[in-house]
């Protein structure tokens, strides 16, 4: 590899890091509201456990929206293009997010408001849900062959880092005096995605196209209608990839979202605590997943995969009987460990797996569409269904289930994911051999 192709590989990997870490962090914000201050500001009229609930439906509705992006924005980027598509979908998700830093509350304007933020959260999931495949491409596409794992770890470390700064920021605001924070504090987050986006922009204008891609467009053989092609001739590649998403959905939304109302309403644990709690499990999270991405390198993503999904069923019972109100270091530690050894493990090289089940003519759509499918499937009813089964009581048993379920079908998924990796020619043409 030459030193311009070298450059440009890292100049890819670096746009697809801070393009998901922007994405994610308005994402995420949502979800860290939706936790903590939506509730009361548009279901006042309800009761807080079914306030949070309506509100974790909300954050529920982005994750119906995200096939349909991933179908709309997987056709543009198969059809004319990665670069183009990835440019539209931040300024999506950028001008959405701001929108609700501006929202009239349920007080203001009534039942008006809640239906506008349902609204907004659906643009978002529009969003993420074309940017997650395209932000993954860009990277493993530009990738040297003898690293895509790595390289395709890059847009995975967008989702822990764009959590720790969403975190960060919520944790800061969360220090307002309550009347404050309802007032106008919980608006500043929302307000940094029309700052976030133009630096994303910036950066992501820098980057070409993948080689793979230019030369298929340039030879006239993109796919003419590129999601009926992936109905048509990689539907297994499809399955593996959503299914592949199960464990690792369900105990990333466990963690990130539905923690912070069950140590803060059932362990009667301070809002600020849970928080660094999270953001400090998701920062050493960020530091596993290259690592992890390395040794997969080296070994193979097959046995990384296994090794965290089995993970994942063996500890889920001794994590929720750990977690515990009145030892907040004891409970920081096995979130942390949780997140390292059943979603830095599977999360690491999941994006490349996903790539590899696709041809270069339908690999934005297939890869767009499988995590769509995944999270509307395993990530959008956890929080609501943790919710719904625990409310304010300390009854974890059915979520321990839930995730040995998820468990289950990732390691099925695992074994029906194809060990080639599918070049630039249609389906129909071998494709050429590489270590899953």
């Amino acid at each position: 590899m030459n030193p311009s192709t070298r450059s440009m590989s890292r100049r890819a990997a670096v746009a697809s890091l801070v393009g998901t870490t922007i994405e994610w962090f308005d994402f995420f914000i949502y979800g860290l509201a939706a936790a903590l201050v939506f509730g009361e500001l548009f279901f006042p009229e309800a009761d807080p456990h079914s306030g949070r609930l309506a509100s974790f439906a909300t954050l529920g509705v982005a994750f119906v929206a995200r096939p349909i992006g991933a179908a709309i924005f997987g056709h543009l980027g198969d059809k004319f293009g990665r670069r183009t598509t990835l440019i539209a979908t931040l300024g999506v998700m950028g001008a959405s997010t701001g929108l609700i830093g501006v929202l009239p509350t349920y007080r203001s304007i009534g039942i008006a408001a809640p239906i506008l933020l349902i609204a907004l959260r659906l643009l978002q999931g529009l969003a993420v849900g074309g940017e997650w495949g395209g932000a993954v491409l860009m990277s493993v596409e530009h990738a040297p062959p003898s690293r895509r794992r790595l390289f395709g770890s890059a847009p995975q470390m967008g989702s822990p880092l764009g959590l720790v700064l969403a975190t960060a920021v919520m944790s800061a605001v969360s220090a307002l005096p309550d009347d404050q924070l309802l007032a106008w504090g919980w608006r500043i987050p929302f307000l940094a995605g029309f700052v976030l986006v133009g630096v994303g922009l910036v950066i992501r204008l820098g980057v070409a196209e993948p080689e793979q891609f230019s030369e298929l467009k340039s030879a006239g053989r993109t796919a003419r209608l590129p999601l009926r092609e992936v109905f048509t001739g990689a539907l297994r590649g499809l399955a593996a990839g959503t299914g592949v998403q199960a464990s690792v959905n369900v105990v990333f939304y466990l963690i990130s979202v539905y923690f912070l109302t069950y140590a803060t309403a059932s362990l009667g644990m301070p809002r600020n605590t849970a928080l660094l709690i999270v953001m400090i499990a998701a920062a050493v999270d960020l530091l596993a997943l290259p690592l992890v991405a390395s040794v997969s390198d080296r070994i193979g993503a097959r046995p990384v995969l296994l090794g965290g999904i089995a993970f994942t069923a063996v500890a889920v019972f001794p994590f929720f009987w750990l977690l515990d109100g009145d030892h907040p270091v004891v409970t920081g530690v096995v979130i942390t460990v949780m997140m390292l050894g059943a979603h830095a493990t599977v999360y690491s090289v999941i994006s490349s797996v996903i790539a590899d089940q696709f041809d270069t003519r339908v690999r934005y759509s297939g890869t767009a569409l499988s995590n769509a499918l995944g999270a509307l499937i395993f990530s959008a009813p956890t929080p609501f269904i943790a919710e719904a089964v625990v409310g304010n009581g300390t009854r974890w048993w059915p979520l321990a289930l839930l995730t040995v379920v998820a468990a289950a079908i990732s390691l099925v998924a695992v074994a029906g994911t194809s060990r080639r990796r599918r070049s630039a020619a249609p389906a129909t043409e071998p494709a050429a051999s590489a270590s899953a």
